[in-house]
């Protein structure tokens, strides 16, 4: 059998021009299907904010030891990732107060160390987590003792009566705290922290109360609108800590209020 080749006519230079549109077309039409696809994933809402766990690596820190926290939150999306941070104050031992950002880990697990501190230091802190649209969301407040911590000693001191001026502050407004503070020895050293959550941030401070004519403690002026940013929304947390010259302390429940 004979084959008998087939000749093709040549395009013309229209059906070319054509087929090179038809071709950039398909390009084109699979380039917005992609950019579409991807612009939905992006968008989509990430499961809620939450601070799932926290944990503390010593458990039992002695002077000397830096303390690891680790901090498990759920939430967030590419476009708008979770950031966490911690903020801490210490007390007796050591005094004073810090915190910063936590370093991202995998599996939705943020990192923290803090220290090293004396003996004697109670740590107490707050973990929080924020996105740029949600937050920030803030862990249950823990303690921690740095080797031995005198409590409930014969000296019996106590922190009662805790009084807050105004009882609703707006982001003007001088806040100024007040306890009663008992003691059967007569050096009291007594100090007032705070940490505020907004955000974009968080921070702390606080100072030594002083006693005022009625025998009470009292922050006096030192909640100053300008020691840090104050918007409303912005929660404070803050307790007072006090210690007596036979090394006995004592610790108030935390207290908080939100900025109107």
């Amino acid at each position: 059998m004979t084959r008998i080749p087939i000749e093709r006519s040549p395009l013309s230079e229209a059906q070319r021009r054509k087929r090179r549109r038809l071709a950039l077309l398909s390009i084109l039409v699979a380039v917005g299907v992609g950019v579409t696809l991807v612009t939905y994933a992006l968008l989509q809402p990430g499961p809620p904010l939450r601070i799932l766990s926290v944990a503390v690596s010593p458990e039992r820190p002695v002077s000397g030891e830096t303390v690891t926290v680790v901090a498990t939150v759920q939430g967030g999306t590419l476009l708008m990732p979770v950031s966490a941070s911690i903020t801490f104050a210490t007390f007796f031992g050591d005094g004073g107060s810090g915190g910063g950002s936590m370093a991202h880990i995998g599996d939705n697990r943020y990192q923290r160390t803090l220290g090293p501190f004396a003996n004697g230091t109670e740590i107490w802190f707050v973990v929080s987590a924020a996105t740029g649209s949600e937050g920030p969301v803030i862990s249950p407040e823990m303690t921690l003792d740095v080797g031995a911590v005198v409590r409930n000693g014969s000296s019996g001191i106590a922190i009662a009566q805790v009084t807050r001026i105004p009882a609703n502050p707006d982001p003007l407004d001088t806040v100024v705290v007040t306890a009663e503070i008992t003691s059967n020895s007569t050096m009291l050293q007594v100090s007032f922290s705070y940490m505020a959550f907004y955000r974009n941030g968080q921070g702390g401070g606080g100072g030594t109360m002083l006693q005022d004519p009625s025998g009470n403690w009292t922050t006096g002026r030192m909640l100053m609108p300008e020691i840090m940013p104050r918007f409303p929304g912005t929660v404070f947390f803050y307790r007072i800590a006090a210690i007596d010259d036979t090394r006995n302390t004592a610790t108030s429940a935390v207290y908080n209020y939100t900025l109107r």
